[in-house]
């Protein structure tokens, strides 16, 4: 369920239930203070500003172990316009608790620069976020709603109810395992900067971290032409195989086609794809890349990494977002495959 769809069935949820169990009048608001926020149980929309604010602040200040939160573009203008120092405060309560704070936000280049100034939250990034939610300790949780043209929340919509803040930490988490970690966007939102960005790499640490990067950037799919020996040194000295079971939950499709089939490299695909995730990594091979020796990933058609290794065990490897040569890469890809696809189906029937 998105996040949006999440809080459309929330207020459903909210509008069916007894309001006389859901006023957070100033009395239910200072018993709740007085617990913590663990008792009244309350669901409710509130409209009090003042109220919103103290509820925000008092919920760092009482955390013991996390704090989730899905930032939209609506609460991002709120916070730089209205809460920046705010964000200042929350960081060295953070700091000085040692709580465990992560922040799921859609980075781009606008943004890019303050997320940097924010040190103490562990943050990942997700395509055009539409919704937000905050949740503290698995305890309570907090949507702001804006009207229309509005820059600063109108209601806040807050819950205890322990249902309820079960299935929001339910869709935090899920949401976490297939979003892109900060170091991924970042280097993703450099090479947009630079058109037709290439880089040549002339180590081993340097490909294997490029390798991981373009990986965890993949939204849509993920190719690779590939020699067996390349391929199995990249996936014992990468985090390959735990990189390809985030791709799959996030939707990604992904086609390896090498010059042999590795029985070893095979029966670790094969546990991968029995996990049920959705998609499933498909793994081939083709006779016409015998003595092939190069490994080439192209990650949504956007970048590519070309690597091999010389004669003297060096390995070297070439980057680049150039969409010509890319697409040529992709039509030798296709080429091998569409050939492996249709000897199957021959050999079938």
């Amino acid at each position: 369920m998105a996040n949006s769809d999440h809080l459309e069935y929330t207020m459903k949820l909210f509008n069916k239930m007894d309001k006389k169990y859901n006023i957070v009048d100033e009395l239910t608001f200072r018993q709740l203070k007085g617990s913590k926020y663990h008792y009244p149980e309350v669901t409710d929309v509130i409209a009090d500003p003042t109220m919103m604010l103290e509820m925000v602040v008092d919920s760092i200040g009482i955390t013991e172990k996390g704090y989730d939160t899905v930032i939209d573009p609506l609460v991002y203008s709120f916070i730089l316009k209205y809460f920046k120092d705010g964000i200042d405060m929350i960081d060295r309560k953070i700091e000085e608790n040692g709580i465990k704070a992560r922040m799921i936000v859609d980075v781009n280049k606008e943004n890019i620069d303050f997320i940097n100034t924010i040190k103490f939250h562990e943050i990942k990034h997700i395509d055009g976020i539409k919704g937000n939610f905050g949740i503290f300790d698995n305890r309570a949780y907090m949507v702001f709603i804006f009207h229309k043209e509005s820059e600063q929340p109108d209601q806040t919509l807050w819950s205890n109810s322990k249902a309820l803040v079960d299935r929001q930490q339910d869709l935090f988490n899920k949401m976490w395992e297939i979003a892109i970690p900060l170091s991924a966007r970042t280097k993703e939102l450099e090479y947009q900067s630079i058109p037709d960005y290439q880089n040549a790499l002339t180590n081993a640490k340097e490909i294997k971290k490029q390798v991981d990067l373009l990986i965890q950037q993949s939204r849509a799919e993920l190719l690779l032409i590939s020699s067996s020996k390349l391929l199995n040194l990249i996936i014992l000295t990468t985090d390959f195989l735990i990189q390809t079971l985030v791709l799959l939950k996030r939707g990604v499709r992904i086609r390896i086609l090498s010059d042999m089939i590795d029985d070893d490299i095979k029966s670790k695909f094969n546990f991968i794809n029995g996990l049920g995730l959705g998609q499933q990594i498909q793994y081939e091979f083709s006779s016409i890349l015998d003595k092939f020796s190069e490994l080439t990933i192209i990650s949504d058609g956007k970048s590519m990494l070309r690597c091999s290794i010389k004669p003297s065990n060096q390995m070297i490897g070439h980057f680049t977002t150039k969409e010509s040569i890319i697409f040529v890469q992709e039509i030798v890809f296709e080429k091998y495959w569409n050939e492996v696809m249709s000897l199957k189906i021959a050999n079938s029937d």
